[in-house]
């Protein structure tokens, strides 16, 4: 007996269904205000999503870096365009330029997520859509993080996961104007957390062009300028450090400095 699609679970199809019905209610908002006709399903698995768009008459192109997903999705979904292909190694707009480009599921699986927004940034015509697993924490970080070596994971076993911070970052980096927060995530826990868990999920808005809507948050590009390597959380080691500096300079030394800092009285 074949071994199931990790995809068709129960408890993976909740997921896609909470993933699915977000989908539906943000392309049924901005679908006739930014023009969304064609849409890049990537990293698309064996087409759930790449369905969805399809029922909702959209012209869908997907792919996927595992062959035997394709092959499966062809199986399934026979009226949709599948090709085989890492995200991380597309090409400048490989497939063409498309009104939505979808990325759910798949950055946390790759070793250089940020390589992947690059490249799909070229490929989005309006809209860039990210769901992505993340860490905990604001600051721009990532966890090297070993997978199974199962048909669903990392294909080398090893993926990058970002904070969400990271998350924000990149899609700026990649060259995105503006990235947002939607004010409702999918109807998940995965997304709202529960007890003795914190959210783990995210999903992110990042058009070619600022939007102005009240469904969306816009979300700052984090810093990364914070001192990972203090030991002093709340500062009074690094003020006594320069007090006991300050104390130790001739007054005529720190004087200058004053008034390099602050301008002469005068002023």
């Amino acid at each position: 007996m074949a071994t199931p699609f990790v995809f068709d679970l129960d408890e993976s199809q909740r997921l896609v269904e909470a993933r699915g019905a977000f989908l539906r209610g943000f392309i049924g908002d901005f679908r006739e205000r930014l023009g969304l006709c064609t849409v890049l399903d990537a990293g698309c698995g064996v087409g759930h999503f790449s369905r969805l768009l399809q029922q909702m008459g959209m012209q869908v192109t997907a792919f996927d870096a595992r062959a035997e997903n394709i092959e499966e999705a062809r199986k399934r979904h026979p009226g949709i365009a599948f090709h085989v292909a890492d995200a991380e190694e597309l090409q400048a707009q490989q497939f063409g330029i498309f009104d939505l480009v979808l990325c759910f599921g798949l950055l946390y699986h790759l070793e250089s997520p940020l390589r992947a927004l690059r490249r799909l940034r070229p490929m989005t015509g309006k809209v860039l859509l990210i769901e992505s697993v993340f860490v905990p924490g604001k600051e721009p970080l990532f966890h090297l993080r070993d997978e199974a070596e199962l048909h669903d994971q990392a294909l080398r076993a090893v993926a990058c996961y970002p904070s969400e911070g990271a998350l924000v970052k990149m899609a700026y980096r990649a060259g995105f104007p503006a990235v947002y927060r939607p004010v409702r995530s999918p109807e998940h826990e995965d997304f709202h957390g529960q007890v003795g868990r914190r959210p783990w999920r995210s999903v992110l808005v990042a058009p070619a062009a600022p939007i102005q809507d009240a469904s969306l948050v816009l979300a700052d590009e984090p810093s990364g300028r914070a001192d990972l390597w203090s030991n002093d959380p709340t500062g009074l080691l690094k003020m006594g450090r320069k007090l006991h500096a300050f104390i130790k300079r001739p007054w005529a030394e720190n004087w200058a400095r004053l008034r390099r800092r602050y301008g002469s009285a005068g002023k």
